[in-house]
């Protein structure tokens, strides 16, 4: 057991579409897939997981998103304009979050370095390309 504290090993959700989850994930996002048990994936960049299952439970009210939600979701990625377009490709907006709402955004200009994407189940995700926009990511380095 490791001496250096508390590490952040997962983060789950309940998809209400398992199969679109997992297309957004593993192929608009690049996460892999590390291990499959029935409708559960665990997907990992090689560090974190995200774990999700399929909610099969009583119907549940639609996700607040943009500046009324609860939850959102932070990826860094490689190459933000090829992730932007792949999304795109697959369907979904690719904006910037204002005061007004989304602000839809030219995937071949993204000059702030970031974009928000929303999951099937409107979970927000900010992706970005840069290794300095998140204070903890180079914690284990």
């Amino acid at each position: 057991m490791s001496t250096k504290g508390p590490t952040l090993v997962h983060v789950g959700v309940r998809a209400t579409d398992i199969d679109k989850t997992i297309a957004f994930w593993r192929d608009g996002l690049g996460l892999t897939v590390v291990e499959q048990e029935g409708r559960r994936y665990d997907l990992s960049d090689g560090f974190h997981n995200f774990r999700v299952f399929q909610h099969d439970g009583p119907s549940r009210p639609k996700h607040v998103s943009g500046m009324l939600d609860y939850l959102h979701i932070g990826v860094r990625t490689a190459n933000l304009e090829e992730a932007a377009q792949r999304l795109l490709d697959m369907g979904y907006e690719i904006f910037s979050d204002g005061l007004s709402g989304k602000e839809p955004l030219d995937v071949h200009s993204l000059q702030d370095g970031a974009f928000k994407v929303e999951d099937p189940d409107g979970i927000t995700v900010d992706v970005t390309a840069s290794d300095d926009q998140w204070p903890g990511i180079s914690m284990g380095s």
